[in-house]
């Protein structure tokens, strides 16, 4: 689930979301996403057990809904600023703020030191 959460943020920031358009082909990138966000909304509609089940689950119709609009979309296209909006509004309803400055100014956490 942390690669799904991972990609949710990068859809949510435009520049760090255009960056990762650019690693593979896009028919491969549309299914790596599609798939994600799918294995996503399965997790969050089923998330129990732990303290962030309840978070999980009522962000599950919001994680759903971009799922599915991805899976409507043809293969090779990433790009549909709609889905930037709806990747926040996931982030937003499993209890995940906007960083400082806002996702469009997002580019990333910055490296952990060692």
């Amino acid at each position: 689930m942390a690669e799904a959460l991972n990609l949710l943020t990068v859809l949510a920031a435009p520049r760090l979301y255009e960056q990762w358009c650019t690693q593979a082909p896009a028919e491969e990138l549309h299914t790596v996403l599609q798939s994600r966000m799918e294995a996503l909304s399965v997790f969050c509609a089923k998330a129990w057990g732990s303290p962030d089940a309840e978070r999980f689950r009522a962000a599950a119709p919001r994680v759903r809904m971009l799922a599915e609009s991805l899976a409507a979309a043809p293969s090779g296209n990433l790009m549909n600023p709609v889905w930037n909006a709806q990747a926040r509004e996931c982030l937003d309803a499993m209890g995940v703020p906007a960083p400082p400055g806002g996702w469009e100014a997002f580019e990333g956490l910055p490296p952990q030191e060692e």
